[in-house]
C-alpha cells in the first residue's frame, strides 16, 4: 500500500486533472487502513472511508464514486486496485487520453498491442480470454478488455450508474458497469498496460466468481440492467450509512 501511494503521488502533478485518491476500505486486518491514516497529514489529496465489513467490489466502487462526485464534484472518477497489479504510471496516459479524445470511458487494457499480463498460468488466460469473449457476445462492449478494473468515467456517466441497478460482486460489476455506459451513450478508449504481479493479499478469482460472471453476463444480455427507483427531485448518490467513517 505504501508503495502505491508513493508512486501515485509521483506522478500527480503530471496528471492533467486535479488528483484526489479515495480509499475504501472493508474493515480490512492487514494494516490498510493504518497506512492510510499515516500519510494523510502528509498528503491532503488522500481521503479514507471505512465500512464496518465487507460488501463487494463493486459497492466498494460505488461508494467511492458517490462520495467524489458529491464531494468533489470531479470531472472524472477511476478506479483500481490497490495491489500494483495496476501500474500507477499508466494513469498518465489514461489521464492524456480521456484529456485529449474526451472519451467517457478510458479503460487500461491487456488486449491491445502494448498490453499483456506477467505469470498468468495458461488456464488464467483462457478464463480472461473466455470472460472477454463472453461479454462481446451477449453485451456488445466496444472495447477488446472487458474485464478490466483498472477505467476513468467521466462524471455523467458515474452519475448514471449510480442509477443503475448493477452488481455490487466482483467481475459481474466491471461487466455490468461498462453494459450500463453503453447504454447511456458512452464513447471508449484503451490504453495498453502490463498487469503486473501481485504484492498484497490473494486472488477472490474461484469457480463461484467465475459462474457468477458467466451467468450476471448472460442475464444482463437477455433482461439488461434496471433502472433504481428514485422519488421526484431525489439524487442518485448514494447517501452514506452512518456506520461509515470518512476520514477527511
Amino acid at each position: 500500500m505504501q508503495e502505491l501511494i508513493d508512486r501515485i503521488e509521483k506522478i500527480s502533478l503530471e496528471l492533467p486533472f486535479d488528483l484526489r485518491l479515495i480509499f475504501v476500505d472493508d474493515n480490512s486486518l492487514d494494516g490498510t487502513s493504518d497506512i492510510i491514516k499515516r500519510n494523510m497529514p502528509n498528503y491532503s489529496n488522500i481521503k479514507l472511508i471505512q465500512r464496518p465489513k465487507p460488501a463487494g467490489l463493486g459497492s466498494a466502487y460505488i461508494d467511492g464514486f458517490a462520495y467524489s462526485l458529491s464531494r468533489y464534484n470531479a470531472d472524472y472518477v477511476g478506479e483500481m486496485d490497490a495491489d500494483l497489479q495496476h501500474p500507477p504510471e499508466t494513469l498518465l496516459e489514461m489521464c492524456k487520453k480521456a484529456a485529449e479524445t474526451g472519451a467517457k470511458v478510458v479503460l487500461g487494457s491487456r488486449y491491445i498491442k502494448g498490453g499483456g499480463a506477467k505469470e498468468w498460468s495458461l488456464g488464467r488466460r483462457m478464463i480472461s480470454k473466455g470472460a472477454n469473449l463472453l461479454s462481446r457476445i451477449f453485451l456488445r462492449i466496444p472495447v477488446a478488455d472487458s474485464t478490466s478494473g483498472f477505467r476513468l468515467v467521466a462524471s455523467d456517466m458515474a452519475r448514471g450508474l449510480l442509477n443503475h441497478e448493477v452488481s455490487a460482486k466482483g467481475y459481474a460489476f466491471q461487466v455490468q458497469s461498462l453494459y450500463v455506459y453503453r447504454k447511456l451513450g458512452a464513447t471508449f478508449a484503451e490504453v495498453p498496460y502490463f498487469f503486473g504481479s501481485r504484492k498484497a493479499g490473494k486472488t477472490k478469482l474461484g469457480a463461484k466468481e467465475i459462474f457468477r460472471y458467466a451467468w450476471t453476463t448472460i442475464k444482463t444480455g437477455i433482461l439488461g440492467v434496471k433502472e433504481k427507483k428514485i422519488e421526484k427531485g431525489g439524487s442518485a448518490l448514494n447517501t452514506f450509512p452512518s456506520s461509515y467513517i470518512i476520514t477527511e
